[in-house]
């Protein structure tokens, strides 16, 4: 007894379909060839503008860390002649804990002042109710 799965094919359908697709076929590779090589020439152009962006603004970044760097050691030197000034009038390891809580102080005051200047969230926009009478029977998330 044979089913319908076991039975070949004819024979006449092969031939007029194998030519049908293999020319989709051809078609459909040629379209992702080009959608590749679109893709492709973006992201060698993106590549190539953010390396000419690089090179062009490497001296401004070098600067500016350079810059940041020696601000860091001069807050540091400040701190260390606001213990030393302080040890005059106190013992030293007293005048280091004071001046590192005032330190700590102006730091959390700082991050409160840049906290409280951030842009509000925006306002939770709902999503619109849906027309669409399936979604009125049946929807995924409701139990």
């Amino acid at each position: 007894m044979t089913t319908t799965t076991d039975r070949p094919r004819p024979r006449i359908l092969d031939r007029l379909t194998d030519p049908l697709a293999e020319r989709a076929r051809d078609r459909i590779e040629r379209a992702e060839d080009k959608v590749r090589a679109a893709v492709q020439h973006e992201l060698d152009a993106v590549g190539r503008s953010v390396r000419t962006r690089a090179v062009r603004i490497r001296p401004s970044a070098i600067a500016f860390a350079v810059a940041a760097l020696l601000t860091v050691i001069g807050i540091a030197l400040f701190a260390l002649g606001a213990v030393f000034g302080l040890a005059t009038a106190l013992p030293l390891w007293l005048s280091a804990l004071l001046v590192g809580a005032a330190l700590v102080l102006l730091a959390a005051g700082a991050a409160a002042w840049g906290r409280a200047k951030l842009p509000a969230a925006g306002p939770v926009i709902p999503a619109p109710s849906s027309t669409h009478p399936a979604e009125e029977l049946v929807h995924p998330w409701v139990d």
